[in-house]
């Protein structure tokens, strides 16, 4: 009885693991590949973990709140007129986020004009910072800092009257074993940002593949009103992000399990399985 038992419960967790890391980042994937960030600015997309934006407000007021993005949302140029705060959170159960892993992080626009034609698409380069990590206080254990200063600032995004809204990805690299390549002496302060490739300059700094992703749309005031995000914003699973306006969770983990106990009763019936059979080697016993 207790090996029969015993190999249920051994197989149970793999289970669940199955249900519950796949997801999260399988609807990233498809809304880079449905929103055509892939090919247009990335050649490849496979994340390992997930990165919350959240813009705070242009005024401050008693009533004023963060907006804290979907994929795909659609904001207007004032909601993103101040730099977000960025949040990282594991794809899944096996993805570590220790407090002395670096990261690069790039905001690029693969909507711009070409200033040599306005017809002609170019990529113009929003931000670009190289020394980021996962902040180690408990009270907001999943937001990026920057321990140095960026490589290029933020600047806000701004669209040409009648222009229809533009995509702004947001990609993360991780600074592997091998370390980061003198980025100064690929990007600085005279660097320009139209026309920025972003696969070259991974490529030229010893980054590898993405670590994370997220994109937003941004539309003039006149196209805001009345568009709407691209169908990659309605993603049925999203991971659950920190408010703005509460203590951050202190782990990762009950987020992603709850998260899949919501999706459906796929674990549940795993668990009443476990049940059934205990239920029958006692009853045979």
């Amino acid at each position: 009885m207790y090996h029969s038992v015993a190999l249920v419960l051994a197989f149970l967790p793999a289970v669940i693991n199955a249900q519950t890391d796949s997801p999260l980042l399988s609807n990233i994937t498809q809304a880079f590949s449905q929103a055509q960030i892939v090919p247009d600015l990335l050649p490849s997309f496979a994340p390992t973990a997930l990165v919350n934006v959240a813009f705070p407000p242009a005024v401050v007021s008693k009533n004023s709140q963060a907006v804290d993005i979907d994929t795909g949302t659609l904001l207007t140029q004032n909601q993103t007129s101040i730099e977000p705060a960025l949040f990282l959170v594991a794809g899944d159960n096996t993805t570590s986020l220790a407090g002395n892993q670096s990261f690069v992080l790039a905001l690029v626009d693969p909507d711009a004009s070409s200033p040599d034609s306005d017809t002609d698409k170019t990529h113009f380069l929003y931000f670009l910072g190289d020394n980021f990590s996962v902040n180690s206080s408990p009270s907001d254990p999943t937001r990026l800092v920057n321990k140095g200063p960026a490589l290029l600032d933020y600047v806000a995004p701004s669209l040409p009257a009648g222009s229809p809204p533009h995509r702004y990805v947001l990609v993360v690299y991780q600074v592997t074993a091998g370390g980061l390549n003198n980025v100064s002496s690929l990007v600085n302060a005279t660097t320009s940002r139209s026309g920025f490739n972003l696969t070259a300059f991974a490529n030229a700094a010893n980054l590898t593949s993405p670590f994370a992703g997220n994109y937003f749309l941004v539309g003039t005031d006149n196209n805001t009103a009345t568009a709407s995000p691209t169908t990659t914003s309605a993603i049925a699973t999203r991971p659950t992000r920190p408010s703005p306006t509460t203590t951050l969770p202190t782990t990762i983990v009950p987020t992603i399990f709850n998260g899949a106990m919501a999706r459906g009763p796929s674990v549940i019936g795993i668990i009443s399985f476990v049940f059934l059979v205990l239920a029958r080697e006692f009853l045979g016993a």
